[in-house]
């Protein structure tokens, strides 16, 4: 007989833990191990070590969203599903951390699936959330490979985070950087893909012996 998968219930709303702790103890082969808060989340996981997450992410908006990145940076491989009202960031979700972003009104057999998923490595994404996850990534992938050799480390490294959605606040906040900071480089790193004019043979010989092969037009600040 397989045992129970424990489970801890994370959210920031006493009322949706209440509801989601009697819905997660109605399915068969599951146990509430915990629930709190997502500021005693990470704590909480440390202490009780649950096989997997339950995490309400509300609206689904990026603050809510930073919950996932905060627990699977404090707890590294703990399986977390994510529930939101509005699941549209299944992208963002996932790259923090989380292994499945289910709507809110999920059904119990589609959660206990993606719970079980999850705590055998398993990511879990709604066959309609294909189309428009996989190409998406296809143009972030494109738009960083190209300007690659022109960027700093730190410039290509806000810029991954610009494209997976993140807002200046939370880039300076996981770099550990001011968000001036992260602003200076994404101006940077914008000016190193900005087209370049033809300026004619001699001009861009010119240019090549000063090893400058950068546009000289500014592209603008990305702000959060």
């Amino acid at each position: 007989m397989m045992a129970d998968l424990r489970v801890l219930i994370v959210s920031a709303n006493p009322l949706a833990r209440s509801g989601l702790a009697v819905l997660v103890q109605g399915m068969t082969g599951m146990k509430i191990v915990g629930a709190t808060g997502a500021a005693e989340a990470a704590s909480l996981a440390g202490q009780l070590l649950p096989d997997a997450v339950l995490l309400d992410a509300g609206d689904g908006e990026a603050e809510e969203l930073d919950a996932i990145a905060r627990l699977a940076t404090a707890q590294p491989g703990l399986p977390i599903v994510a529930l939101a009202s509005d699941h549209g960031s299944v992208s963002q979700a996932l790259t923090f951390g989380a292994s499945a972003l289910l709507p809110a009104a999920v059904d119990g057999e589609t959660l206990a699936a993606a719970l079980r998923a999850s705590a055998r490595g398993l990511v879990s994404i709604a066959r309609a959330d294909l189309a428009a996850l996989l190409p998406q990534e296809e143009r972030i992938e494109a738009a960083l490979r190209a300007p690659a050799e022109a960027l700093t480390p730190r410039e290509l490294e806000v810029l991954q985070w610009m494209a997976r959605g993140l807002t200046n606040r939370q880039i300076a906040r996981r770099l550990q950087i001011s968000e001036h900071t992260v602003k200076f480089h994404a101006g940077s790193s914008m000016r190193a893909r900005a087209p370049k004019p033809w300026r004619g043979p001699s001009a861009l010989a010119g240019s090549w012996s000063r090893g400058i092969n950068r546009g000289s037009e500014p592209a603008g600040f990305v702000t959060g």
